[in-house]
């Protein structure tokens, strides 16, 4: 049960990294094409 909810938590927090990465790309994708714009 302990390593069972130990592994839940670890694909948790590597899917909150993987949220957090693909936002901060998206943040700075869209802060270069302003940039280009302007």
């Amino acid at each position: 049960m302990k390593v069972l909810k130990k592994k839940t938590l670890g694909i948790f927090e590597v899917y909150l990294i993987f949220l957090s990465c693909l936002y901060a790309g998206f943040i700075g994708y869209k802060s270069l094409l302003n940039i280009l714009i302007t």
